[in-house]
């Protein structure tokens, strides 16, 4: 199943009641970043260290918020593991 990664960021500000404009200033942008970002789709990804932040604050995988796959999980894959 795939996340919509505005969801997740949706979901994670009301279950642990933190704000939009507050994200937004952690990280160094205007109040209203992460709310246009969710609602109205704006900027249409969420910038890598923008997402590391998030991530991290959250204690979430940055591939819930649209990153790439967790390196720790496809390290040591090799040509065998998809087929």
């Amino acid at each position: 199943m795939v996340n919509d990664p505005r969801l997740v960021l949706e979901r994670l500000c009301d279950e642990r009641r933190e704000d939009f404009a507050g994200l937004s200033r952690m990280l160094g942008r205007n109040p209203a970043y992460i709310q246009q970002y969710v609602r109205r789709g704006v900027p249409k990804r969420l910038g890598e260290e923008e997402r590391r932040k998030l991530a991290r604050y959250f204690g979430i995988s940055e591939e819930l918020l649209g990153g790439p796959a967790d390196r720790a999980r496809t390290k040591g894959l090799g040509s065998n593991a998809i087929r």
